[in-house]
């Protein structure tokens, strides 16, 4: 289960907590409209109930660009021409993330600048953190349900089209996957997928993913191993 923070009133029915989830982030070095348009029109085609009413972060952690005051209002009209939601913005200047509250939208840490910055004003203190138990799920995993692991994730009974298994470490399925699998999903490079029975709507290691339409068929059905090599999400027959 997700760990969550409650915030609740005393005799409150309205609770406030804190969740974890999962959102699908659109990474580029600037905001290319042209280039927006091309690789959204190329994956909706494949996968159009995927992405519809999809929420989505527009990630210029990688920019040095400045930009006009208007890009960002016409790269949100853009996404959202496609169906998509845009929810939020990480990275770019103090003035593209003042474009961004003027378009209502949020403003996103950008974890890797702040860690670099930290990292020059002191070393790092050795790690206390306990190792995360590894979770078991042993009961099906529905449409419209999700299951998260701050660590491994073991799977033992069937995951169904449209329901989502998710874990910072890697995860392994003795069982039939079809909905969303998405392992590594805090950036861990080396997490890996293992399923008995890979038939799944989205593959993802690290924030890397293939929807059904890009897998190849002579990995549907079998038993799979896939990790993260570059870029690329490596899958092997076991």
């Amino acid at each position: 289960m997700t760990t969550t923070t409650d915030f609740t009133a005393e005799g409150s029915k309205v609770e406030l907590k804190a969740g974890a989830f999962t959102l699908l982030k659109l990474c580029m070095p600037e905001l290319d409209t042209d280039a927006i348009d091309g690789l959204l029109c190329e994956r909706i085609a494949k996968a159009p109930d995927f992405f519809r009413n999809t929420p989505i972060v527009i990630d210029l952690t990688q920019s040095e660009v400045e930009m006009a005051d208007s890009d960002l209002a016409v790269a949100v009209g853009a996404i959202r021409g496609y169906g998509l939601i845009p929810v939020g913005v990480r990275g770019g200047s103090k003035a593209f993330q003042e474009q961004a509250r003027l378009l209502e939208l949020a403003v996103f840490s950008d974890n890797r600048r702040s860690a670099k910055k930290e990292s020059t004003k002191r070393p790092r203190a050795p790690s206390s953190s306990m190792p995360v138990a590894t979770k078991v799920v042993d009961t099906p995993v529905r449409s419209g349900q999700r299951v998260y692991a701050q660590g491994d994730l073991v799977l033992l009974a069937p995951v169904s089209s449209g329901a989502e298994v998710v874990a910072n470490g890697s995860i392994h399925a003795y069982t039939s996957i079809r909905g969303r699998v998405m392992a590594g999903v805090r950036g861990d490079e080396q997490a890996a997928i293992f399923c008995k029975d890979l038939r799944a709507e989205l593959v993802s290691i690290a924030g890397r993913y293939k929807v059904s339409e890009d897998l190849e068929a002579r990995f549907m059905g079998r038993l799979v191993r896939v990790t993260l090599l570059g870029d690329a999400l490596v899958f092997k027959k076991l």
